[in-house]
């Protein structure tokens, strides 16, 4: 233990005792941080280039690589974003348009319930009233096949 000590204070000694020595020491943890930083902007630099290449790919051309102002990749990505935007845009008129085409079935739907109800609804009340016109003696006439005729949707006969 003793050995251990007394090279630690022959080591600080060492270092504070030239100035050239502290020198030497920061311009070395200079240079380490400095080779420290570039492998991190090398690594960087090639995931960066990894999916540049990815991309090119996927859009169909070939990446040339960085400094070029327009390459044929860098435009054809572009040209592939505006045609996703045109077809959504085409898509969503088209969608617009049937959705319109449905709501106005559906409201022309509607109004036809709503009168064939009515139609139903007056056609059996006028059976209820033919029903009790009915003679004591069960026979019944013309008005009568109308009413029932119209209870089940069938037109009056033409006379």
């Amino acid at each position: 233990m003793t050995k251990l000590i007394a090279i630690a204070k022959t080591a600080w000694g060492l270092l504070t005792g030239s100035r050239e020595t502290v020198l030497l020491i920061a311009i070395a943890g200079a240079a380490a941080a400095l080779y420290a930083w570039g492998a991190t902007a090398r690594e960087d630099r090639d995931q960066l280039q990894a999916w540049a290449e990815k991309a090119c790919l996927s859009a169909g051309a070939q990446f040339s690589g960085a400094g070029k102002k327009v390459d044929a990749c860098a435009q054809r990505i572009v040209d592939l974003a505006a045609y996703e935007r045109q077809s959504q845009a085409a898509t969503n008129t088209i969608l617009a348009g049937a959705a319109q085409r449905q709501a106005t079935k559906s409201a022309a739907d509607t109004a036809l319930a709503r009168t064939q109800a009515a139609r139903r609804t007056d056609a059996a009340a006028q059976m209820e009233k033919a029903d009790a016109q009915i003679a004591p003696d069960n026979r019944v006439g013309p008005d009568w096949f109308d009413s029932v005729n119209r209870v089940a949707g069938l037109r009056a006969p033409g006379r």
